[in-house]
């Protein structure tokens, strides 16, 4: 299985193959539904100069009613449609696609004497919910030694900012003993003039420029993983204070009017982002605009394939797999997903190496084995050999950046016998300078950040050195913050720390000063990590993860069902923040259905496996 393909250029074949309407009459549009994007939709409209648009504000869910009687061009609103509107469409035989055009974001802001960098969700529930007004608080709720008066600047309860936060809290609005803005300038003004302070604004790049503020991350789901306001953040999933923008267009008029499909055509082109970000809304990213384009072209490109398979509620049996332990966290949370649930449903979880997982796969006796380099020649006709068929779907790539302080040059590209020399554990308290790594380099100290042996990053870190990999070397300093250790990084020259690719967004987001990216020479010259150069491995502290499933064990419900679990998109972000470089959430209903092909492929080769005939627990197969 694939990933889907980005279409460059997927805009411009539209306008080319797309008539123009210069010469027609322009006909008239109807929009009806959501206020909030109605106002979005009207900038869009006299940027693009289309003024046949007639809006009607009625909210989200009476919008998409009348929608789908059939009548009207496009439904605005504030979230996906659910299922019981997906079926009142259909029944009324109105074919839609739904375009995700902007985000309203909040951003939370604080005096730069704050003692805290990340706001849990528990804690902001505590601070905004109505049963709070009138009690006194302090920072010392967040930090026992921070004696500091707690001032909160909330918007006033007709912004959407004040709407967004509503929705994150348990109770009816928000607690009223506080500082009450009309716009969001004032509210930076107000928090980086009060020592203690603490405000929810409206999002934009702007914030990561203004000195006089400190922009924290949240942690909606209560677990130490905190994030920063970002689009990309938001369509993981993974930053909750976010109102999307969406429009529901009926497919038959979008055929039929020409007025609508050119404004269509303005809507998915990237280049009229600045109208959107000119509304005061984030426009999304580059990946949902690709998404846009292509589900203007062809109405099935981002189906939604939830209902099309559905994992059964008494699974049973059991499911092996093998291989490498590159992907082991994730599979190991989709294993546990699905026995929790199903008491006689067993999954054998044994990641003792990919040569070994190969082995056994191609022998029939596992279901799955996962792989952290493509098959070789050799390996492939093993299974050949013994007639066994496999499928492979890939996961994505982790990746360990290494981080350097950026007045050091020579650190900006180290090579990988460098980097082995540097990490490796017989080098402790022997390669302490730099001049001792290279003799070019300068005779400063080192000043290494580390993780613990077992983390993924440090197994990775070495990889590219002589088997058995090395282990790390003990005689760090460590913090399991990677903000703290980009700092750190930062602030001491001669420094150096690794972390992976999800951890070093999260620096990225913080807009960490004094760091620079290390390249790695492999050989071939000095690579950057990039999403890019991970994913083609081009970037050699980089490993892949896909897994080769047996064609026949692919017929079986149980195996379906642990895949259809792993690529769920409630799951999905969990396998990004184990620091995979992975398709984009958005683009799993695309990922869903290449899963779906393969599934009716098996099954087309192979009678429908019961239960039994997945792999016994003696390792023997029941071959039909």
């Amino acid at each position: 299985m694939r990933y889907i393909i980005r279409l460059a250029g997927l805009v411009s074949l539209l306008l080319l193959t797309t008539s123009s309407i210069a010469a027609q009459d322009a006909e008239p549009i109807s929009v009806i539904g959501s206020g909030i994007v109605n106002r979005l939709v009207e900038v869009l409209a006299e940027a693009g100069e289309h003024d046949t648009l007639s809006f009607k504000r009625v909210g989200t869910a009476t919008g998409i009613d009348e929608f789908c009687n059939g009548e009207i061009d496009i439904a605005t609103a504030v979230r996906p449609m659910s299922s019981a509107e997906k079926a009142i469409c259909s029944a009324n035989q109105v074919k839609h696609s739904e375009f995700l055009i902007g985000y309203h974001i909040v951003a939370v802001i604080a005096h730069p004497d704050a003692p805290i960098q990340c706001l849990s969700h528990g804690r902001l529930e505590s601070v905004l919910k109505p049963s709070a007004s009138n009690i006194a608080g302090d920072w010392s709720d967040f930090d026992p030694e921070a004696a500091l008066p707690l001032t909160l600047v909330i918007p006033q309860d007709d912004r959407i900012e004040y709407l967004i936060l509503d929705s994150l809290i348990a109770g009816d609005g928000l607690r009223a003993d506080v500082s009450i803005y009309e716009e969001s300038e004032s509210a930076v003004t107000e928090v980086g003039a009060t020592p203690g302070a603490l405000g929810f604004v409206a999002w934009s790049p702007d914030l990561l420029s203004r000195s006089a503020i400190a922009l924290l991350d949240i942690d909606a789901e209560d677990n130490g993983a905190c994030f920063s306001p970002s689009v990309e953040n938001v369509e993981a999933g993974a930053y909750k204070a976010a109102l999307p923008m969406r429009l529901i267009v009926n497919r038959a008029r979008l055929s039929q009017n020409a007025t609508l499909a050119d404004f269509m055509r303005f809507i998915v082109d990237d280049a009229n982002a600045s109208a959107i970000a000119s509304a005061g809304v984030t426009p999304p990213s580059a990946t949902s605009y690709d998404l846009n384009a292509q589900v203007l072209l062809d109405e099935n490109a981002a189906g939604d394939f939830s209902a099309d398979f559905q994992v059964p509620a008494n699974l049973s049996g059991r499911l092996h797999i093998v291989g490498a332990a590159s992907a082991f966290d994730a599979l190991d949370r989709v294993a546990g997903l699905l026995t929790q649930d199903n008491a006689a449903f067993e999954i054998d979880l044994k990641l003792m190496g990919r040569a070994k997982g190969i082995v056994s796969l191609c022998a029939g006796e596992a279901d799955i084995a996962v792989l952290d380099a493509d098959l070789t020649d050799a390996e492939s006709s093993a299974c050949a050999d013994g007639d066994i068929r496999a499928t492979t779907t890939k996961i994505g790539a982790q990746a360990t950046v290494l981080l350097g302080n950026v007045a050091d040059d020579f650190t900006r590209c180290l090579t990988t016998q460098q980097v082995n020399t540097v990490w490796r554990a017989e080098s402790a308290e022997t390669v302490t300078s730099w001049s001792s790594v290279d003799p070019s380099f300068p005779d400063i100290g080192m000043t290494l950040f580390g993780l613990s042996l077992l983390d993924q990053a440090s197994d990775i870190l070495l990889q590219t050195a002589a088997p058995p990999i090395p282990p790390i070397r003990r005689d760090t300093e460590k913090d399991y913050n990677p903000l703290y250790r980009a700092a750190a990084a930062g602030n001491v020259p001669g420094a150096l720390t690794y972390m992976n690719w999800h951890d070093y967004q999260r620096v990225v987001d913080n807009d960490q000063a004094n760091i620079h990216l290390v390249a790695i020479d492999a050989g071939a010259g000095c690579v950057t990590p990039s999403p890019a150069t991970i994913e083609d491995g081009s970037y050699a502290l980089s490993r892949p993860a896909t897994l080769l499933t047996r064609q026949q064990s692919l017929s079986s419900v149980n195996t379906q069902s642990f895949l259809w679990t792993l690529f769920a998109p409630e799951n999905w972000d969990n396998v990004m923040r184990d620091g995979f470089v992975v398709s984009s959430a958005l683009e799993l209903p695309a990922v869903r259905r290449e899963l779906l092909n393969s599934f009716a492929e098996a099954e087309a080769r192979y009678a429908a496996a019961d239960d039994t005939d997945t792999v016994q627990d003696d390792g023997d197969t029941q071959e039909e």
